[in-house]
């Protein structure tokens, strides 16, 4: 696959640059954010016909003075949306909108292998934790600023999910600390991709609930849940 590729050639040029880490100046925490693409994959492709859009949040702290930092990501992404427009019984003057997004939440310990910052650095990653699915319908005024009138959530399941990303970090910006012994600190855009392989759950999709009349259906898929991300991200060593 494309993925392991990209990830066995950033181990490559991380694992060279770790053997010379050096211990002086070490930033001792990372922060940051992601933004990017959801692509299923394997089962999961099978069953879901869109791809979506997540961000995550990421903090860890580095294990004593290795080129390793470890920390809590927690990510929120959808992978499908269905929106249509319905009136009040009895009122047809007022348009509602109506929407259905397709979610997954995941709570997320990592690990990632990564070499005194420079300018240009590669890193390597791994992931564990929990996914919760769940599909959610809102019902909102259809004028701006589309006030939320109800919402619900229609189906939800959780399992467990685990995978590794490689990335490339790029320096916008480096501060000095006379007063901590030079430690550096930075601000880094990134680019990066992952494959997480997530367990079996149940799940809707587009499509799933089928409305009739003031009745409404839906049928669960169940299969592994994998995916594939692609994001941009910003993160702050301190």
């Amino acid at each position: 696959m494309k993925v392991a590729r990209i990830i066995l050639l950033a181990g490559m040029l991380a694992f060279p640059a770790s053997l010379s880490f050096g211990q002086s100046g070490l930033p001792r925490g990372l922060a940051g954010f992601s933004f990017g693409g959801l692509f299923p994959a394997g089962a999961f492709n099978d069953h879901v016909s869109q791809d979506g859009f997540g961000i995550d949040f990421y903090y860890g702290r580095r294990a004593g003075d290795t080129p390793v930092f470890v920390g809590l990501e927690l990510a929120i992404s959808y992978y499908g949306d269905v929106h249509r427009h319905e009136y009040l019984e009895g009122i047809p003057e007022v348009r509602l909108d109506v929407e259905t997004f397709n979610n997954i939440g995941q709570g997320l310990f990592f690990a990632r292998l990564q070499p005194r910052s420079g300018t240009v650095t590669a890193y390597i990653e791994g992931l564990a934790g929990i996914s919760y699915l769940w599909t959610d319908t809102t019902i909102s005024g259809h004028e701006f600023p589309y006030d939320e009138i109800s919402s619900d959530t229609n189906f939800d399941d959780v399992t467990v999910t685990a995978g590794a990303g490689a990335g490339l970090s790029v320096r916008l910006s480096r501060r000095s600390l006379q007063d901590t012994g030079r430690r550096r600190k930075g601000t880094f855009l990134e680019f990066k991709v992952r494959y997480m392989a997530g367990g079996r759950a149940r799940y809707l999709k587009q499509g799933s609930i089928v409305v009739v009349g003031n009745q409404f259906s839906f049928t669960p898929e169940r299969s592994a849940t994998s995916f594939l991300t692609a994001q941009a991200a910003f993160s702050w060593f301190f």
